[in-house]
């Protein structure tokens, strides 16, 4: 505060600051009390700052402990890990096996004659790089349907070895193409490996020679023509180098034969990696649960909420012996917050065979802190080891086999919910009205223009006269394929059908132009649009979209979101979703340390009695500026008058004393 009128007071002997200063000070009660209040308001706003920093933590730890895997893990042990290793998904039976592995999968390798120079020229044309299965008994080759061929086009410009290699390479056909250089004069020659291992990706090679018009002969670039049924020389022009095997192997007596070695369908939830035979010998796979992760998971979840729980106790508690209380002690937000966070451990979650912490062994002590009684929790692992991620997680199980629990929200509440079909989803589909015309010519009727799932796509078939139906099939999966269309041709008898790969409303097939639209699907074609699930859940018409049913907005299934394969219309059984204990927790911090969270609402408010505070506080400052202004022109006002006074008494003193001297001369 300053002041317009100012005196030391030296002249009248009045000390006229301290006088203001104390009785300004004497007026500054409220500003006092504002100041203090304004002080408690911000260790509240610290307190709650802390309490904040404590419920992330927490959040962050709940967060993590909402993944299955922290619950259901499994271990495999291999008693041979030279000979395979293996892993488990959690959903994987105890148990013991032997197995033996006679055979490891493998890709084919065929081989090109050599050339002198990688720079010389093969030929020009195209290739047809397709996948199949070979039976060498009935000399049969059966197309591998789920792995579509892809045509290369070799002209000009590619047509050396090193050209053809190139392209092969950029194609993504399913292979790759290597020169290997065997040291004779003509020693490069084109090795061509199949990506994938197995007897069903056996590979084929057609031509479409454009060199010298022969497709099989061994010139030109018929010479890389490899059919497996095809006689050498005459359309199986490659030399097979390394054959295409399946991986064979003996689980418990059971013979398996699978094309890869990596198998993830032979034990139900365990992955087997084969790394080498076991020559005769059985090698032991043991899948065990995985005590030692589940019980550091439970602890890990024991001890976050032990940790808050300290926070909260230390700032709401009050010391009887120091009498120093918390900064938050009564606060009802935060005595809410930790009423609902005990709440939430000690519920029961429903119906299934575990529904409390208390069945695994945890539970509070005497002190108010959780702990976990190892033993129990151990006995829980060994009996109930499939129902303790659901105790902790979000999840869903389903009566029927053919509805599988795809996911939920913040917004779905656990219960017991019964699903009805009324409608399972389709695929879009075209059927052709005719059979086609095999015969395709360059500019006459090798165009034709589709649209597959509202995607435009142009496509140009290769020219030539097609032996069967099902090469011309192959011919329009290569190129719907190449385009990244997402459907599959079929032969529906005789007739071309061409079907996308996803369900739902959004499903569609339609053929809209080309020169070869009428050859291929004839005059009147049959577009079909897919439909989507349609049915309830908990009684209430669910959202469906391809195969997923969604709970209705506004419904306790609200965002509950289920998978239906299959099956029959009418009543599908029940899906119990459960919301485990992590999942609740991490939702309900979450929530609390939003914006919109009832902590925000707090600091908020807190802030809004803080400014009014800092409003107040001016007003009073001005006051006490003016009152001090007041006190000081009144008390500079007396000093000045005291100093007059002074002075008068001083001079008539002077006075009276220089009288009485002259009277007395």
């Amino acid at each position: 505060m300053t002041s317009p009128v100012t005196s030391s007071g030296s002249a009248s002997g009045l000390d006229v600051n301290s006088i203001v200063s104390a009785l300004v000070n004497a007026d500054k009660g409220t500003l006092n009390n504002l100041t203090a209040q304004k002080t408690a308001y911000n260790s509240k706003l610290s307190a709650i700052g802390t309490l904040k920093s404590a419920l992330a933590t927490y959040q962050t730890a709940m967060s993590g402990l909402t993944s299955a895997s922290k619950f259901n893990a499994q271990v495999v042990t291999a008693g041979d890990t030279s000979v395979f290793t293996a892993t488990a998904s959690g959903s994987a039976s105890v148990s013991n096996y032997a197995i033996t592995v006679s055979q490891l999968a493998q890709p084919q390798k065929i081989a090109l004659a050599g050339f002198a120079n990688t720079t010389d020229v093969v030929g020009t044309g195209t290739l047809n790089i397709s996948f199949g299965s070979y039976a060498s008994g009935t000399n049969t080759f059966t197309s591998n349907t789920s792995k579509p061929g892809v045509s290369i086009t070799i002209d000009s410009s590619n047509n050396t070895l090193a050209g053809v290699r190139d392209a092969i390479n950029a194609a993504n056909a399913g292979v790759t193409a290597t020169i290997v250089n065997d040291g004779s004069a003509s020693g490069n020659r084109l090795v061509i490996t199949s990506k994938d291992s197995g007897l069903e990706n056996t590979i084929k090679i057609s031509v479409a020679d454009t060199s010298d018009g022969s497709n099989t002969d061994a010139s030109g670039l018929s010479q890389l023509a490899y059919d497996p049924t095809a006689t050498s020389g005459a359309g199986k022009n490659l030399s097979e180098m390394q054959a295409a095997k399946n991986a064979l192997l003996n689980i418990d007596g059971i013979a398996v034969s699978k094309s890869s070695n990596t198998i993830t369908d032979a034990i139900d939830g365990v992955t087997l990696n084969l790394l080498k035979t076991s020559s005769g010998v059985p090698v032991s796979l043991s899948v065990s649960n995985d005590s030692t992760t589940v019980q550091a998971s439970v602890t890990a979840f024991v001890n976050a909420y032990n940790a808050l729980d300290k926070t909260i106790r230390g700032l709401t508690s009050y010391d009887a012996t120091t009498q120093v209380a918390g900064l938050l002690l009564g606060d009802s937000t935060v005595n809410n917050i930790a009423s609902q966070l005990k709440a939430s451990v000690t519920q029961s979650l429903g119906t299934d065979t575990l529904s409390s912490l208390s069945q695994i062994g945890v539970a509070f002590q005497r002190d108010g802190s959780l702990a976990v009684d190892s033993t129990k929790l151990q006995s829980a692992i060994t009996n109930n080891f499939g129902s303790i991620s659901a105790l902790f997680t979000a999840a869903g199980k389903a009566t029927d086999q053919l509805v599988t629990y795809t996911s939920s929200t913040d917004k779905t509440q656990a219960g017991n919910y019964a699903v009805t079909v009324s409608q399972l989803a389709t695929k879009g589909s075209l059927q052709a009205s005719s059979a086609p015309n095999l015969t395709i010519t360059q500019g006459a009727n090798d165009q034709v223009n589709l649209t597959v799932n509202g995607v435009s796509y142009s496509l140009t078939l290769t020219a030539g006269i097609y032996a069967t139906t099902q090469d011309l099939i192959n011919e329009l999966q290569t190129r719907l394929t190449q385009a990244g269309a997402a459907a599959q041709v079929s032969n529906n008898a005789g007739t071309l059908k061409i079907t996308s790969n996803n369900y739902g409303s959004g499903s569609a097939v339609a053929v809209t132009g080309g020169s070869g639209a009428t050859d291929l699907f004839g005059g009147s074609p049959t577009a079909t649009t897919g439909l989507d699930v349609a049915g309830t859940i908990n009684g209430v018409a669910a959202i469906g979209a391809g195969q997923t049913l969604t709970g209705a907005f506004g419904d306790a299934s609200q965002g509950l979101k289920i998978n239906i394969a299959d099956g029959t219309l009418g009543a599908r059984g029940t899906i119990n979703f459960t919301l485990g204990f992590a999942s609740q927790l991490n939702t309900f911090t979450t929530n609390l340390l939003s914006s919109s969270g009832a902590l925000s609402t707090k600091t908020d408010g807190i802030n809004t009695s803080i400014d009014r505070l800092n409003d107040q506080m001016d007003a009073e400052n001005t006051r006490l500026t003016k009152l001090e202004a007041s006190y000081r022109a009144q008390y500079t006002a007396l000093d000045t008058l005291i100093s007059s006074m002074n002075a008068t008494s001083s001079y008539l003193t002077q006075q009276i004393a220089q009288f009485t001297a002259n009277s007395k001369s």
